[in-house]
This record gives structure tokens, sequence and C-alpha cells, in this order.
């Protein structure tokens, strides 16, 4: 059984400067900079590509792995290295739709989600809706939570520092 969360992220800027942000490789790249400052691990972006298409965005952090919580270490044998891909659906005024999976080294299950970034009254709003499935006897589910509870933190860490992008260059 896997399970799921959401979460909503606001922001001041308009949907389509919200777009115009994530179409932009600097930004992931000071992204991959600022994880760099906040953990002791590595982030590097693997691939990254924005037409009229849409955005895809792939990038691998790897954390030590006497950084992560007991529970992680007891079924992660060695440093932790996440790739995550994003990808986001061309422009559209009504609604951007897109959808992200990650992936763990060394550690079985799957997370993954789907995201819609829409305008709102003021500014816009970037839903996220989460699922994950770790297939562990015992662990599993206190790992799926952990998980989902680490990923609505990494949202919030990423809809803070996007804030702060967008004030700075935008």
């Amino acid at each position: 059984m896997s399970r799921s969360r959401q979460s909503t992220l606001s922001f001041d800027a308009p949907a389509e400067t919200m777009y115009a942000v994530f179409a932009d490789g600097d930004y992931w790249q000071a992204l991959m900079d600022r994880y760099d400052d906040l953990t002791p691990g590595k982030s590097d972006i693997t691939s990254f590509s924005s037409d009229g298409s849409g955005i895809e965005v792939e990038f691998r952090q790897v954390l030590p792995r006497e950084e992560l919580p007991a529970l992680l270490r007891s079924v992660i044998p060695l440093d932790m290295a996440i790739t995550r891909r994003q990808i986001f659906g061309p422009f559209d005024p009504q609604g951007v739709k897109g959808h992200y999976a990650a992936s763990v080294s060394h550690v079985p299950g799957r997370l993954d989600g789907r995201y819609v970034l829409t305008g709102a009254a003021a500014g816009s709003r970037l839903e996220v809706d989460s699922t994950c499935k770790v297939p562990m006897p015992l662990v599993g589910g206190k790992l799926e939570d952990m998980v989902l509870q680490s990923v609505n933190e990494v949202f919030t860490i990423e809809g803070a520092f996007t804030a702060e992008w967008i004030a700075e260059h935008v």
C-alpha cells in the first residue's frame, strides 16, 4: 500500500512568471548551489531542456550516509543518491500540469507526484500531490511517512528559494 500527501505553495508572482523561472537553467543551477550550501552532499543538474513543448529537468543529490536519520541508515548501505526528474507541460493560462519522479540508489520503492501551477487572486499556486511506496515489511510505512514529510519540507525550501530568486532576478 502506498501513501500520499498534498501540499500547496503560494507565490506572489503570476503563473506566467513562475513558469518563466522554471524554464530558466540559471534558476535550477542556483537551486543546486543552494542545496550545496544547506547540505554536506553534492547537487548537480544532469539534464535540462526548455522549449515550446515544456520543461524537463533532472538533478542528482548525494547525501552522506552519516547525515541520514537512523531509520534510513538501517536500510541504506551507502551515501544516499537521489535522482529527481521534473517535467512541466507547455504554458497554459488555465493551468500548467506536470509531474515528477524520484529514485534513491540502493533502496526499493518509488516516489512520484503531479504538479498543477495556476494563477491565484494574488499571484499563483503550485499544488503538489506526492505518492510514496516502500515495499519493506515492518518499516515500509514508517519510511513512506518519513519520505513524504521530507518531500514537503523540500518543496517548502524550494518555494522560499524561488520567492527569493524572483525578488532578485525578475
